[in-house]
């Protein structure tokens, strides 16, 4: 879709909608840990605060990549250096300005190791930023770094003086078009429309959008069906046709399993290839999910996301080989531990239950720990989870590019990964910095396959998103799976 075409069919539609602002309420399975949107990795923190702030470019419901506060994609003026043209005139919510100067902060800050912040993956081809003038912005780059624009899609501008401050991850301040106007901590979070929004023409009608915080899908499912919610997250694939309008889009989530293969009995790689042999990834497929999920290719990428290699074949289903690995390694009947999460992924509950069930039919006795979503944020970000444990949880990748996945959980020191391969941390780093793109897939497809191979994960499925809409709702899944309020539309 032409970028032209693009804002044309969203001024249309805000044309069309503009005489019939509206509230509406939304369920989500767990609450935003924080509202600083350059600190947390969180899914429920993005669905809130992706709309009070904004990115430099933004991607198409499609994916394709168009300036947002940004006049244009950015240009690269130097190996390893790029500039972006902002909008003149932007402010904050607040009213301060929002030039060069801010961006680069907000630039400087994310990338900064002191605000250790859980999304570093996402930024590390970038060094830091500078403005050259009111609305000039020149990013440093290591190497080409042929990401860079994609990078920009996702990194959020934040207020200098919230961030400065410390509110703001309870005040949020930002330049979309939304800003929050109550938080009532464990029951709800309320955004009312910005009435100083730079672009209003590019917001639908829905004036307040009103988050609960409701764990249990048959509690949202209800509530939807009652009309206390207008949009819920993660329907369950049974539960599709009791919501009056299921919405769907297949490879946004990858569940998985994180292997530790630094300590612990997953330091033998035979007992980590045990563990991919022994789980049925067809029937996770085809009966947990009904069908909503494929089996993934041995690789945490999925269709579309560049790197991918489709030539890549999943561990087969295949229990009795599991067995032989295990006893070949030595620790069959032997205890191993598994954390998991509750209420932030679709089935993630059930789909780690299951996967212990066949771990101890391939002969591990397993020590099977299920937290609640804020309980296992902390455990993960605060170290308390024990070291050897293996961590069950899902994958989901807004660049569309390998390195932000590859750094995060196969490279050595990344936020996610466990283990100590220095050609595979090579092979990451060199294609991070390689312009050519058939050079930077050969590179990405080496890498994939050492960590197919290494089994450093439990390589699962490609999953995806099923929202609940009532009647009076209409809104197209994104291939980011942002839920972006001003793309809502109230029809009634």
């Amino acid at each position: 879709m032409s970028l032209k075409r693009y804002l044309g069919l969203v001024l249309s539609a805000s044309v069309f909608t503009a005489a019939h602002a509206a509230d509406i309420t939304l369920a989500l399975g767990t609450e935003p840990s924080t509202l600083d949107p350059q600190t947390a990795q969180d899914g429920s923190e993005r669905a809130v605060s992706r709309n009070i702030f904004e990115t430099l470019l933004t991607r198409t419901p499609k994916g394709e990549l168009v300036p947002q506060l940004a006049t244009a994609l950015p240009r690269q003026t130097g190996a390893d250096t790029w500039e972006v043209t902002l909008r003149p005139n932007l402010k904050f919510s607040d009213g301060q300005a929002l030039d060069a100067a801010a961006v680069a902060a907000s630039i400087n800050r994310i990338v900064d190791p002191k605000t250790a912040s859980r999304q570093r993956p996402f930024f590390l081809g970038i060094k830091r930023a500078e403005a050259v003038d009111a609305v000039t912005v020149r990013v440093h780059t290591n190497g080409a770094d042929p990401a860079l624009p994609a990078r920009l899609s996702w990194l959020t501008i934040v207020s200098p003086s919230a961030a400065a401050d410390g509110s703001l991850g309870q005040k949020p301040v930002g330049s979309g078009p939304y800003v929050l106007t109550e938080w009532a901590k464990g029951n709800r979070i309320v955004l009312s429309r910005n009435p100083n929004y730079w672009n209003p023409s590019a917001v639908g009608n829905v004036d307040r959008a009103t988050y609960r915080f409701v764990a249990e899908p048959g509690t949202r499912l209800s509530g939807l069906r009652a009309g206390d919610f207008d949009f819920i997250t993660n329907v369950l694939p049974e539960d599709t046709k009791r919501v009056a309008k299921a919405v769907t889009l297949q490879g946004t989530d990858l569940p998985f399993v994180s292997l530790n293969a630094l300590k612990g009995l997953t330091r033998d790689v035979r007992v980590r290839q045990a563990l991919n042999y022994a789980v049925d990834k067809e029937s996770l497929a085809k009966d947990l999910y009904g069908g909503y999920a494929t089996v993934s290719h041995g690789q945490l990428l999925a269709p579309g996301w560049f790197g991918y290699d489709a030539s890549i074949q999943p561990y087969p289903y295949d229990p009795a080989r599991a067995t032989e690995l295990l006893k070949a390694a030595g620790v069959y009947g032997k205890t191993i531990d598994l954390y998991a999460p509750s209420g932030r992924w679709l089935k993630d509950k059930e789909l780690a239950e299951t996967i212990a069930a066949y771990w101890e039919a391939a002969g591990l006795k397993v020590n099977f720990r299920v937290l609640a979503w804020a309980e296992y944020l902390e455990a993960i970000n605060k170290n308390r989870v024990p070291t050897e444990a293996q961590i069950s949880s899902s994958h989901s990748n807004q660049l569309l590019d390998a390195d932000r996945t590859l750094s995060a959980y196969y490279a050595e020191g990344g936020v996610a990964a466990a283990n100590d391969n220095a050609e595979l941390k090579g092979l990451i780093d060199e294609a991070r910095q390689e312009a050519d793109p058939v050079k930077r897939q050969a590179l990405y497809s080496k890498a994939l396959k050492i960590g197919r191979d290494e089994a450093y994960l439990v390589f699962l499925l490609e999953g995806g998103e099923i929202f609940g809409l009532s009647k009076r709702i209409d809104f197209s899944p994104r291939v980011d799976g942002l839920i972006p309020v001003k793309d809502i539309r109230v029809i009634e």
